[in-house]
């Protein structure tokens, strides 16, 4: 797994790669210098919405950066399996306990379709404020629970075993709101996150 120090080693890197200066990267996604700082050092993690900034920025996304870091753990002649990722791991939100978003097989470039797969225990929504509103679309199954999908001025009722879609630039959020953990499958149409 990428450990902290590898992580903002690869952050540095991507920003001098960019010949960007701390406080123009800081300035830019509304972070302070000294947070930026410790997080190339691999000292402190950032909250998930400045993290999604940031690559954004470098022109990259979190499940880029990590595919690239990954090998599979077995391979056969045509074929090879992967441990998966939970993305959240690299980030500071204390709201996102209790919440899993797992990469299930590498996304090396943006053009990759992103499989993730979603935990949330009770009482538990991702993001942990405001919507997601991606630049891709995203197709998704509930496996055991009901996931509810909200949409500004709407919701989703997702039964386990029903499919759900959403548009690409279409705010949402997903939500367990029931005593009983939620497990899903999302599939994104790109590497966004």
């Amino acid at each position: 797994m990428l450990s902290p120090h590898q992580l903002g080693a690869e952050l540095r890197r991507l920003r001098e790669q960019m010949e960007y200066t701390l406080t123009e990267v800081a300035q830019s996604i509304g972070i302070s210098k000294s947070l930026l700082t410790l997080a190339e050092q691999g000292k402190r993690r950032l909250p998930l919405a400045a993290l999604q900034r940031l690559l954004a920025l470098y022109g990259s996304s979190l499940t880029q950066l990590l595919s690239a870091r990954y090998l599979p753990d077995r391979s056969a002649a045509g074929a090879a399996c992967w441990h998966g990722i939970d993305l959240l791991a690299f980030v500071s939100d204390r709201a996102l306990r209790g919440c899993v978003l797992r990469l299930l097989r590498p996304a090396p470039v943006p053009e990759s379709a992103v499989w993730l797969e979603l935990r949330l225990s009770p009482g538990s929504q991702l993001p942990p404020e405001g919507y997601w509103s991606l630049s891709a679309s995203s197709d998704g199954v509930a496996l055991e629970g009901n996931l509810l999908v909200e949409l500004p001025g709407d919701e989703l009722l997702v039964r386990s075993g029903e499919a759900f879609s959403i548009r690409a630039g279409q705010g949402h959020r997903y939500r367990n709101y029931l005593r009983t953990p939620v497990r899903a499958v999302l599939v994104l149409s790109r590497a966004v996150l």
